[in-house]
């Protein structure tokens, strides 16, 4: 028998960073891991779907580098290459995660690990007490009825991640974050794709104006996008897969892979198989907890995909430096008001705060700011003008309430967005703010002196 002050279940981007967190408050910590070291963002998700987006990106810049004045011949992609480097950066990470896990003296325990009671976690035959439990299993992909991968021709984002050849007719079902990132991965190798959303929009989380301007995108880089449109039924035979659909825009497809994007399941059968135990669970699975990340039953904590709350690797840390903090006798509240979240599109469309549709809904007095990346000299000199940036403020008090960026390198630029929100910043304040210039990042100021009407750079409203 083992005994630690908390024991850590899974090693994701919440499980390790808890973990580390508690070491750094003096805590003695054993992590518990059934898979790999990082979870399914370092392994499976975040970072190996960036590494293969990188390079659908650097080749579609060479297929245009005549356009910037370069000569590239014949650029060609080599997918088991390609695999290859996702697997050497997903490695070098995984050996930083353990690095620093030793550095902090935390154990690390290989198994699948049950919590029997408060304070007691079995690994098969081992028995770990703690004074606290942080639960950090994260979730995995679903399996929808009538759409049942088979690891093939029907396919999950694992499969996806190792495929060593370029599909030439792809159906993705889906087209929140996971399913839009591959078709826009396949898309700029070369494959036929075809996009399925049952909602209105691609990227139906995001703000609607956006995402508008990012469905035309789409269908104008040859990615058939069928909105408002939804499955009826999937059949895979040794010559492809039957796709039939049914909605706005009916029809056959045929395709050689079908990739199901949509659904999660939460891993939530450490506490739910323990009845007894009695961890409240939510209707999908997920288990809930307050806003110190503890569970109803004292002691037991739950962070990440499994909490159901923002399914987001930098959520997950969040918590998790949440929990550790409480779970070693501190006192701290998770904050999701500022939030920020990146689509790794293309182009990029990231956000942090609310919608102007939410924000309208939560009786906020809506004012907007927009500047177009056509008018930036930086996003021209780029050859990278698809986008906008939009700032959604409360005409009262003129307070930031929401940010919504599309173009290059959003997902680096809505920092500053959650920075300004995080300090609860008025729009003002970013007008007055100097940025460099020439950059991506002066189209925040921009948008922002347009939301004041002084915009220097975007035009008057026609009287």
């Amino acid at each position: 028998m083992r005994s630690c002050d908390v024991v850590v279940i899974g090693s994701g981007p919440g499980g390790y960073v808890a973990a580390i967190r508690a070491a750094q408050l003096g805590a003695r910590v054993v992590v518990v891991e059934r898979e790999e070291l990082g979870g399914v963002c370092l392994n499976w998700g975040c970072i190996p779907t960036k590494t293969l987006i990188y390079s659908a990106g650097l080749y579609s810049e060479m297929q245009q580098a005549a356009a910037y004045g370069i000569e590239v011949k014949d650029p060609k992609v080599k997918m088991p290459a390609l695999i290859a480097r996702k697997n050497e950066v997903v490695k070098k990470l995984k050996s930083g995660v353990a690095g620093l896990l030793k550095a902090h003296k935390i154990e690390v325990i290989k198994g699948h690990a049950q919590v029997a009671a408060p304070g007691k976690v079995t690994v098969g035959e081992q028995t770990i007490t703690a004074k606290a439990v942080i639960v950090a299993t994260g979730s995995g992909p679903g399996q929808l009825p009538g759409m049942e991968t088979n690891g093939k021709t029907i396919i999950t984002s694992t499969e996806a991640l190792d495929l060593v050849y370029v599909p030439k007719r792809v159906v993705v079902i889906g087209a929140g974050a996971l399913g839009a990132e591959f078709a826009c991965i396949w898309n700029a190798f070369g494959a036929q794709v075809t996009l399925v959303e049952m909602l209105d929009t691609v990227l139906p989380l995001e703000d609607e104006e956006l995402t508008k301007r990012l469905g035309a995108i789409f269908k104008k880089r040859g990615i058939d996008v069928r909105t408002k449109t939804s499955v009826k039924k999937v059949d895979a035979d040794k010559k492809g897969v039957h796709v039939e659909l049914d909605g706005a825009k009916k029809g056959a497809v045929e395709a050689d892979v079908v990739l199901v994007g949509i659904g999660r399941t939460f891993h939530s059968d450490v506490v739910a198989k323990t009845p007894s135990l009695g961890v409240k669970l939510g209707p999908k699975g997920e288990i809930l907890v307050d806003r110190h990340m503890e569970t109803n039953v004292p002691g037991i904590y739950a962070i990440g995909d499994v909490v159901g709350k923002t399914l987001l690797a930098h959520g997950a840390s969040a918590e998790g430096l949440v929990a550790a903090t409480n779970a070693t006798g501190g006192k701290r509240a998770m904050d999701y008001r500022v939030v920020p979240a990146c689509n790794f599109t293309s182009p990029e469309v990231a956000h942090v705060g609310l919608t102007e549709k939410q924000a309208r809904e939560a009786g906020v007095d809506v004012k907007t700011g927009r500047f177009p990346l056509t008018a930036s000299g930086r996003a021209l000199a780029m050859g990278h003008t698809d986008g906008l940036v939009k700032i959604i403020g409360d005409a009262g008090t003129g307070e930031v309430v929401g940010v919504h960026i599309m173009g290059a390198e959003a997902g680096e630029l809505i920092a500053s967005a959650a920075l300004a929100m995080t300090m609860e910043a008025t729009v003002a304040d970013i007008a007055h703010t100097i940025h460099t210039h020439p950059t991506l990042a002066e189209a925040m100021m921009e948008a922002a002196e347009d939301y004041l009407g002084v915009g220097i750079h975007t035009m008057p409203p026609k009287k």
